[in-house]
């Protein structure tokens, strides 16, 4: 699956789920939760997605701004 493919199935699952922490984003595509974590940071600082600290969690959604 290339990153660009992988990009789009993460903003998908975020439309669809506004917040969600990078484990159930991995639980929900069946990949790698390290891979998934490098991923969404790397949307955030691309901008494609923002992230708020919950307790010791990351919630990630889309930056509406961009959309």
């Amino acid at each position: 699956m290339s990153n660009n493919m992988l990009g789009t199935e993460i903003k998908s699952l975020l439309e669809k789920n506004q917040f969600l922490t990078y484990p159930d984003i991995a639980k929900k595509l069946n990949k790698d939760k390290a891979k998934i974590s490098g991923y969404l940071e790397a949307m955030v600082d691309y901008g494609d997605l923002e992230v708020k600290k919950a307790g010791n969690s990351k919630i990630y959604f889309i930056n509406k701004q961009v959309k």
